[in-house]
């Protein structure tokens, strides 16, 4: 109660600044809703809105740009989607080396021998930016494996990790004739729903059960669409896909005027 009371105060005296913290962690739907809403209002009016949060959801959904505070210092300063993604690929890449550290677990790549992937990227009109989505359309990826003896009968696969390296999507084909120099392999996607933030993809070259090369592709991909989410972190999900929503009566959704973009 205290907390609602002190927003509605701070968020009626028309301020110059707004400097918010963490307030819509503690309300219910309909509070953080007025937050929102208010905070928006205060926005355009052409005042600024300062929110402090742990919550990256409502960052990405609320923030132009981002302030990463670490130990009282400030280590990035910039775009959210880069400022946030970058912050999670720290938690996740810390939280990695811990268990790598405590189970000697240390992948290696392959010895150049036959095959090596070079180098992969999002295939686009300008070439700009290879390494970030920005775009919920048709996407066309490109692995580049440099072969140097002839592989008869390949065995290729693929994965796609976030940042936790849950596997969100994986793909295999067998066999995979390669002839020698450097080869293309071209993945396309009708659309690539995910949430924003930092994945990784992973590509492996297998020959008669030996690997030949498994590479965990850098840089990361960066998914910096528009996001259509809860703005609550646990309940975000993996995906992130668009959605009409209205009000409808008796079973009319479609044919009504009362709509709700999310």
């Amino acid at each position: 109660m205290y907390v609602r009371l002190a927003f509605a105060v701070a968020a009626h005296l028309e301020p110059e600044i707004l400097l918010v913290d963490e307030v819509l962690a503690v309300g219910d739907i309909n509070f953080q809703k007025k937050c929102l809403g208010k905070m928006g209002d205060v926005a355009r009016a052409g005042r600024t809105v300062v929110l402090v949060s742990h919550q990256l959801n409502q960052i990405r959904r609320l923030c132009e740009r981002v302030v990463w505070i670490d130990d009282g210092q400030v280590r990035q300063n910039g775009p959210t989607h880069e400022v946030v993604s970058a912050y999670e690929a720290a938690m996740a890449r810390g939280a990695r080396l811990l268990t790598q550290a405590g189970n000697g677990h240390h992948p290696k790549r392959g010895t150049e021998e036959k095959a090596r992937f070079v180098r992969w990227e999002i295939a686009g009109p300008s070439g700009e930016e290879p390494h970030i989505l920005r775009t919920l359309d048709a996407v066309t990826l490109k692995f580049t494996v440099h072969i140097r003896q002839p592989i008869p009968a390949g065995h290729y696969g693929i994965a796609l990790r976030n940042h936790d390296q849950q596997v969100v999507w994986a793909w295999e084909t067998r066999p995979l004739p390669l002839d020698v120099g450097e080869r293309q392999l071209c993945h396309t996607f009708p659309m690539l729903p995910l949430r924003p933030g930092l994945y990784t993809w992973l590509v492996a070259l297998y020959e008669e059960g030996d690997p030949i090369d498994i590479w965990d592709c850098v840089p990361e991909m960066m998914v910096a669409t528009e996001n259509f989410q809860h703005p609550q972190d646990q309940w975000s999900g993996i995906l992130n896909i668009p959605v009409g929503f209205e009000v409808g009566v008796s079973n009319n959704c479609g044919t009504c005027d009362q709509r709700v973009r999310p």
